[in-house]
């Protein structure tokens, strides 16, 4: 399935944009789920990283495209975001949050299928895998590949990232369970560990980014199993 998110101050746009989507999935078989939003303030606040793509018009009241984009990027360096303008001049700043593309109003379904293709492609490779930390002061969005390792901490899962540590309210079986998590290795009972992001293994501690992770004695072998499975049989 593909979600994407419409973020159109027009009406006739959000339809028109929204028939696309079913006509796309009827053409390409492909299931396509969209949900629009009036303006970049509702959709930043309802926004928990479970887009494939975000189309984004430029010019819209209460706060415009660009400044959406933004604070989406604040957020979120994943999701793909298409500008939808009526002024090619503008286009060119959307480089400065990387957006995929933009398209030009009155927007063609050829056009529009065109950036459907390049998105389906773009899930195919797994060029990201975004991951949304809830937390109380709102929603982060990583890379799943971004995090090192997630530590157990008073009911909290706090994530230790390149780009930060955050917590939210959950646990630890949760994610095991979560097959995008499949190249992470427990190694505690309150630690699950990147596998790709080990540095080195000592009887009873890991090293990961510079911080040493308590390794239980009862899980080593089947620690060690599984990185050798994650890092293409480098361990003995």
């Amino acid at each position: 399935m593909i979600r994407i998110a419409i973020v159109e101050d027009e009406d006739s746009y959000r339809r028109t944009l929204a028939q696309y989507c079913a006509a796309y999935s009827a053409k390409k078989g492909e299931e396509v789920s969209c949900v629009c939003f009036s303006d970049g303030v509702r959709f930043l606040e309802a926004y928990r990283g479970d887009y494939n793509a975000v189309l984004l018009d430029i010019s819209m009241p209460l706060m415009d495209g660009l400044e959406c984009a933004d604070r989406l990027r604040r957020r979120d360096g994943q999701v793909p975001i298409i500008f939808i303008t009526s002024m090619a001049q503008y286009a060119i700043r959307g480089y400065e949050v990387e957006a995929m593309g933009f398209m030009i109003k009155p927007v063609q379904y050829e056009e529009f299928a065109m950036k459907l293709d390049r998105i389906r492609r773009r899930m195919q490779a797994g060029s990201s895998r975004p991951f949304p930390i809830v937390q109380k002061t709102g929603t982060k969005v990583v890379d799943i590949r971004d995090i090192q390792y997630v530590e157990v901490f008073n009911h909290n899962l706090v994530f230790h990232t390149r780009d930060g540590i955050f917590q939210m309210y959950g646990k630890l079986g949760t994610l095991e369970e979560d097959n995008r998590f499949s190249g992470f290795v427990k190694v505690s009972a309150s630690h699950l560990v990147n596998g790709t992001c080990v540095d080195s293994i000592g009887k009873t501690t890991l090293e990961v980014a510079g911080d040493q992770i308590p390794l239980s004695r009862r899980r080593r072998k089947a620690c060690l199993e599984k990185m050798a499975q994650i890092l293409g049989g480098r361990l003995s």
